[in-house]
């Protein structure tokens, strides 16, 4: 497969929890007052899929002219992952809260919420540009300006994105859990049936060796029948000769 190009910083980055990166693309426009992107995204939708499962469009990836290939693609998978994020190639994140579901997929009704931190590009190789004119300033990024949390309700909004991350990492530890487990049935199952079919033909290989070794009784056994028959006809013969050697 071909590798994938983050060529606008509209394309996002999100780890997934079976190893691979989810590629979603979707513009941007937070409100600098709230930092809330505009509800309903609708319009975001997914790219591409990037790791070495069957569900993926792509092995590689590329970030600036960096190649992520291999080992390097999960390195930035562990990178980017938690706290329910995605990240562009210009080290912005976004969060979310999807209201009263526990789902943490970007969806229709998700609030998004841009962080006022960046993501450090420079520990995979991969040199950002400073942006111009851009409506996210990394001044006030890295000087703390507008801090997410600074207005009424933030300690809630906050409780409750843990609670949904923590609900996601306890789902996802359940289904390693119950994936494991059907593993190991479906392994024992196999070995079962190995154990068994290795039974079935050591009983037809004994099945054989008993035909044969009572062919080869029966085999002996004719040839002694026409050994006997050979020297019933010699002793035969003998006596014959033995009464005409009278008449001579």
């Amino acid at each position: 497969m071909s590798r994938f190009v983050m060529n606008s910083n509209n394309l996002w980055l999100m780890a997934i929890s079976d190893g691979t990166i989810r590629v979603i693309e979707g513009a941007y426009s937070p409100d600098l007052n709230t930092h809330d992107v505009p509800r309903n995204p609708i319009s975001w939708k997914q790219a591409a899929r990037v790791g070495s499962n069957k569900y993926c469009t792509h092995r590689e990836l590329e970030v600036l002219g960096v190649a992520f290939t291999g080992g390097k693609v999960e390195e930035l998978r562990r990178g980017i992952s938690g706290g329910q994020r995605i990240v562009n190639r210009e080290g912005f994140m976004v969060t979310w809260l999807n209201p009263g579901n526990g789902s943490t997929n970007i969806r229709p009704n998700s609030v998004l919420r841009r962080l006022n931190d960046l993501y450090d590009w420079s520990k995979h190789g991969v040199q950002v540009p400073v942006p111009v004119e851009t409506t996210w300033d990394r001044f006030e990024l890295t000087t703390g300006k507008l801090m997410v949390g600074a207005g009424s309700g933030s300690a809630q909004a906050k409780k409750e994105l843990e609670e949904k991350e923590n609900q996601r990492l306890q789902a996802e530890k359940d289904k390693e859990i119950e994936e494991l487990k059907k593993q190991a049935k479906e392994k024992e199952l196999a070995a079962r049936k190995e154990v068994e079919e290795l039974k079935k033909q050591a009983k037809e290989k004994e099945d054989d060796q008993l035909a044969a070794k009572k062919e080869v009784e029966e085999l002996k056994k004719q040839a002694q029948e026409k050994d006997d028959q050979l020297a019933a006809k010699d002793k035969q013969i003998a006596n014959l000769k033995n009464a005409l050697s009278s008449f001579v």
